[in-house]
């Protein structure tokens, strides 16, 4: 589970941080006034057109690159390491991600830091994982030193040279996570590999082809795809026989939709049909609304028995009408209360409805400030306490239409 991520120098994010990392970036008289949050099942991320919001996902969507395919691929991919640096920024673009396994008491943290040499290529600055290994006291930290290329294990909280153990790694063009083996005395290797690699990025494409794409996936490649298709056909792969009607099990709740056909006679391209209310014959894929699809991909990647543990959504209201809208909102809430451990909702919005039935801890509302960059509030920290601060915040179903509908 992520408790929380910050994110440095990147587009319009100079310097955010979001959940246990909120009070770390942003200014207070009274620093215990604003105590750290973890990210629970669902956080909403909303705030007005241009304010960054759309640049968190693609700043975990980066990251991902950066574990699948190398920092150059990541950076060219967005036009290059100087189009993505925030516009007088001050040293690297780095990330970081506060991590806990299921049963242990103290969290992870792991870190990167992308540099970059003018006229040359971006290269790994620093990269970093520490964290209490079961009972013991001391904290076990993996890091690089860009000088020398090397990238240590620690095994003491004041990291020196004399007390480093060196894992030796020339390469600085792919994070040193991605190559590490899974080892029993450091599970949290695993547990942080399994994030990076199977986290579902809102690069999500909603094609509207009949056929499926039974391209096989590249290592380190996200086994859901990043197309609807290729999603289905992880389905095909998982369940087999039974793929149809595990499918047809998530589908049954939207709107208007009886049942889904998948013909499997051409192995080579598999072809998607659906059965609407009232139409007898079956609709292939390319006939039918974007926004049912939209919805179809939503409910097959919330409701699959084993969720990816990070899935991210980018303005998930758009195109759809006002039942659908429901039905999403719905679907939300169901995924915040009994959402798999381990499995996780990251959304922007523009829809206050989203938001209504979102808790205000759970809400952070973006802005900018006088220079261009991204700031954050978090919703919880915006309402006026109650007269009696025992008693829980009776907030009206629409709460966030009602106090801040102006902000997005």
């Amino acid at each position: 589970m992520l408790e929380g991520f910050w994110i440095r120098n990147f587009k319009s994010l100079k310097q955010v941080g979001i959940g246990t990392a909120f009070p770390q970036f942003v200014y207070v008289e009274d620093p215990a006034s604003v105590l750290p949050f973890d990210l629970g099942a669902t956080t909403l991320l909303t705030g007005l057109s241009g304010s960054g919001k759309s640049s968190v996902l693609d700043a975990f969507s980066f990251v991902s690159d950066c574990y699948r395919h190398g920092i150059d691929y990541a950076c060219g991919k967005r036009g290059g390491y100087e189009t993505i640096y925030s516009h007088g920024g001050k040293g690297t673009i780095s990330f970081g991600f506060h991590y806990r396994q299921p049963n242990e008491p103290v969290a992870a943290t792991y870190a990167v830091s992308i540099g970059y040499v003018r006229n040359k290529a971006p290269y790994i600055d620093s990269e970093l994982i520490a964290y209490r290994n079961g009972k013991e006291s001391f904290p076990i930290a993996f890091l690089q030193n860009s000088q020398k290329t090397i990238r240590y294990l620690a095994p003491d909280e004041q990291i020196s040279g004399a007390e480093l153990t060196c894992i030796e790694f020339t390469d600085l063009k792919h994070l040193g996570l991605a190559a590490l083996e899974s080892h029993p005395k450091y599970p949290v290797w695993a547990s942080l590999r399994n994030l990076f690699e199977n986290w579902s990025t809102d690069d999500f494409h909603i094609e509207t082809t009949s056929g499926l794409d039974t391209t096989q996936m590249k290592f380190h490649e996200n086994p859901r795809g990043h197309k609807l298709s290729q999603l289905i056909n992880y389905f095909v792969n998982k369940f087999g026989d039974d793929a149809e009607s595990e499918i047809n099990r998530l589908a049954a709740s939207i709107p208007n939709l009886e049942s889904v056909l998948i013909d499997c006679t051409n192995r080579e391209r598999p072809l998607l049909s659906f059965v609407m209310e009232g139409i007898s014959i079956p609709i292939p894929i390319s006939h039918l609304s974007e926004a049912t699809i939209r919805l179809f991909s939503y409910v097959l990647r919330l409701e699959e028995s084993t969720p990816a543990p990070l899935i991210t959504f980018d303005n998930p209201e758009n195109g759809l009408d006002r039942i659908h809208n429901w039905f999403l909102s719905e679907l939300l809430r169901k995924f915040d209360v009994s959402a798999p451990h381990g499995s996780q909702l990251l959304l922007t919005t523009h829809s206050a409805e989203l938001a209504d039935v979102s808790h205000p801890q759970n809400v952070w509302i973006f802005g900018r400030d006088q220079s261009g960059f991204t700031i954050v509030e978090r919703a919880a920290d915006l309402i006026p306490p109650s007269e009696n601060p025992n008693e829980p915040k009776n907030l009206e179903s629409n709460w966030f239409s009602s106090m801040f509908g102006d902000r997005i």
